[in-house]
């Protein structure tokens, strides 16, 4: 009876796909080659070899206009009935060029495959009895470089496969409350042998919970893997399959250090959003320790992790071979601490030493100089040490600052900390080549200052992954990372700038949102406070433009009355600041860009507001003829640009001197002449401009 296990496997096709060699080196292997021309007709009776076109190997033609054909027999050497087949690692024919592939000793047997183009480039085709029969025919058009496979002999049991999949095409899945339907398929690669496969038995191994059947289901729910065991049997020719699948579902990531560059802006303010998603391994041995430990001035943390899932002789031979070993914990400052891994044969590496300092870890409780360390834990951050580090050393990392409430209710401004991340060791993890993995594994904290403290929550430690069985480790990857605004739009990848547009004092929501390689999709909210600009506008005295040489006044006028009791004033002109012109009034006398900011002093925010103040040509044009005939054109006594003096007086005198006409706003009030003769009158026009009171008088001729 045939056993072939098949350990950890995922679905698969019948298809192997190979890459296609193109070298000579292909051509020098010490097999056999079998080109078809040179075999013509023949039976070979072989179990290896390699069988090519006409060409004999990779880069040379085959020929126009060739039909050969080839027989290869199992040789059969073994109590066991063999079998054969032919794995095709390069394939490459012309169009109107056919490889006949059938399941026997000639062509009376059955087709299998028929090979163009490059349609059996990878696959393997197996026989069901001893032979496979081959026929070539070109045409004569342009030839290839024809194909070369690899001739193996099989036993039947060999070439017995399953296919065995879930209703959701996957053996990932999300953390969550499901029933997951398995579905397997038993066949043999190149059909079915003598006999019939109705009597194919199927029991699967849920962690002692059997079944029976082709299809089963089993329920699933919280993260983890799990390793199923699934026996095929197929009683008419003593065939089995034994393998061991495992179903993962994902772990929850962490979204810690998920931070806005603000959490209070103006609106249309720009800011920055930045997350942080943090995948977490899931072990099915100890790779963390919880624990809640005060460290203070003198005290020592030491915890040990014992390992004993590897062989035992494996050990760590390059540096990468350590992925990270990462403290969670909080601190007054991190400078006053000394941070040590050991392995289990005594070699050490130090990854913090005592340094200037001057921030927190994580959010500590505070203590003022007079007070005694206590005993209150804070909120701690997870601080990792890796060959691979986000952050440099950390006494020459740059600090964050941040706003928090300690765990005692005490509240802290712009208070300066580490970022949660990984660091740079001070010495490098080169220190621990040749440590074994299987053993006490122990970290040290230790706090040589006095009047700080702080508390280490649990610690852990990873080596590469690769380490570790399938079913014992893994860690989802994160693919994709994402914002989205309060209404669902989304605003772009991670990170992203944005800003809200707002005229009221508001709460808006923004999530971050990741996917992972199990098509688990994971979020985080941060709630960004969002405070409208001051809303006013720049008036003028006078229409714009003025005047060429007029001057006017601007003045900043609100919205709603009553907001510029707090409000500040800067004026700019063409984009510099005025100095001393602070107040909602400015004069302008020149044309120019005036601009305006505004700031509300109640919540900072400043508002920019501009006007252009342009100029015109405002000297009256006035006529010294006008011909009242009733024909449209020149028919009154209109004066050009008077439009720009309203309340203009004007008085007409005939030649006696004796007053004709007379008006106290006379634009677009012209006097059209009328029951006066021809000739020629006197006008005298009086009009104000910038508050000075100006006259105007000549002499305009009436003709009708």
């Amino acid at each position: 009876m045939n056993y072939i296990p098949f350990y950890m496997i995922r679905p698969f096709t019948r298809i192997i796909f190979t890459a296609v060699l193109l070298f000579s080196g292909l051509l020098q292997s010490q097999s056999i080659n079998f080109p078809i021309n040179n075999h013509d007709g023949q039976n070979i009776e072989t179990c290896s070899g390699t069988f090519s076109d006409s060409g004999g190997d990779t880069l040379t033609y085959y020929g126009n206009n060739e039909n050969y054909s080839i027989t290869f027999t199992a040789q059969n050497d073994t109590e066991e009935p063999q079998y054969i087949k032919l794995n095709f690692r390069f394939f490459e024919l012309g169009q109107d060029d056919f490889l006949y592939i059938h399941d026997g000793a000639d062509e009376n047997a059955d087709l299998i495959a028929t090979g163009s183009g490059t349609s059996l480039l990878g696959e393997q085709i197996w026989s069901t009895g001893s032979s496979l029969h081959v026929r070539f025919v070109s045409s004569e058009a342009d030839t290839a470089r024809g194909w070369w496979a690899d001739i193996a002999c099989f036993e039947l049991c060999d070439a017995f496969y399953a296919d065995i999949t879930t209703d959701q095409e996957t053996f990932d899945f999300c953390p969550e409350a499901q029933t997951v339907n398995f579905q397997a398929d038993a066949d043999y690669y190149g059909g079915e042998p003598e006999g019939s496969l109705t009597n194919i038995t199927y029991h699967w191994n849920f962690d002692g919970e059997l079944k029976d059947g082709p299809q089963v289901s089993h329920d699933y729910e919280d993260p983890g893997a799990y390793p199923f065991r699934l026996i095929i049997e197929d009683p008419q020719n003593s065939c089995i399959i034994d393998t061991i699948i495992t179903v993962r579902l994902a772990t929850v990531p962490n979204f810690n250090n998920t931070i806005a560059t603000a959490d209070t802006v103006c609106s249309e303010e720009v800011f920055s959003l930045l997350g942080n998603v943090n995948a977490i391994p899931w072990t099915g041995f100890p790779t963390v320790v919880d624990t809640v430990a005060f460290v203070g001035e003198g005290e020592v943390f030491a915890s040990s992790l014992v390992f004993d899932v590897f062989p035992d002789e494996q050990q760590i031979v390059f540096e990468e071979d350590f992925d990270r070993v990462c403290i969670n914990m909080e601190h007054m400052d991190f400078g006053d601490l000394t941070f040590e891994l050991q392995c289990p044969n005594g070699s050490s590496v130090v990854l913090h030493d005592i340094s200037p300092g001057g921030a927190h870890l994580g959010e500590p409780v505070v203590l003022l100089y007079n007070e005694t360390p206590g005993d209150i834990p804070g909120i701690g951050y997870e601080y990792c040490f890796t060959t691979a580090p986000q952050y440099g050393l950390m006494s020459e990392t740059t600090f964050q600052f941040h706003n928090y409430t300690d765990q005692a209710g005490d509240l802290y401004f712009n208070q300066p900390y580490l970022p949660e991340g990984s660091y740079t060791p001070v010495e490098s993890f080169q220190n621990l080549i040749g440590c074994p993995l299987n053993g006490e594994w122990t970290v040290t904290v230790e706090d040589s200052v006095t009047g700080t403290s702080g508390h280490v929550m649990g610690w852990s430690m990873f080596f590469n992954e690769d380490f570790y069985p399938d079913s014992l480790i893994f860690t989802p990857e994160i693919v994709e990372e994402k914002w989205f605004d309060q209404n669902g739009n989304e605003l772009g990848n991670n990170p992203v700038s944005t800003s809200i547009e707002t005229d009221v004092l508001g709460d808006f929501e923004f999530t971050f949102r990741a996917t992972d390689n199990f098509g688990c999709t994971w979020d985080t909210t941060l709630v960004i406070t969002a405070q409208p600009l001051p809303k006013a506008e720049i008036v003028s005295e006078l229409e714009i433009p003025i005047c060429e040489g007029d001057s006017t006044i601007l003045t900043v006028q609100p919205e709603l009355i009553g907001d510029e009791i707090h409000w500040l004033y800067q004026w700019m002109l063409e984009g510099e600041e005025l100095e001393g012109r602070i107040f909602d009034t400015i004069l302008a006398k020149e044309v120019a860009n005036y601009m305006v900011r505004v700031t509300d002093t109640i919540t900072g925010c400043a508002g920019f507001f501009e006007l252009a103040v342009s100029e015109q040509n405002c000297d009256l044009n006035i006529p010294n003829v006008f011909t009242p005939n009733n024909d449209g054109i020149n028919d009154v006594f209109e004066i050009e640009n008077l439009e720009h003096y309203p309340g203009s007086v004007m008085v007409i005198y005939n030649r006696n001197g004796k007053k004709v006409f007379e008006h106290n706003d006379y634009y677009l009030n012209w006097w059209d002449g009328s029951n006066q003769a021809e000739g020629t009158y006197y006008y005298v026009v009086t009009y104000t401009r910038q508050g000075e009171r100006k006259q105007t008088q000549g002499v305009i001729t009436l003709i009708r």
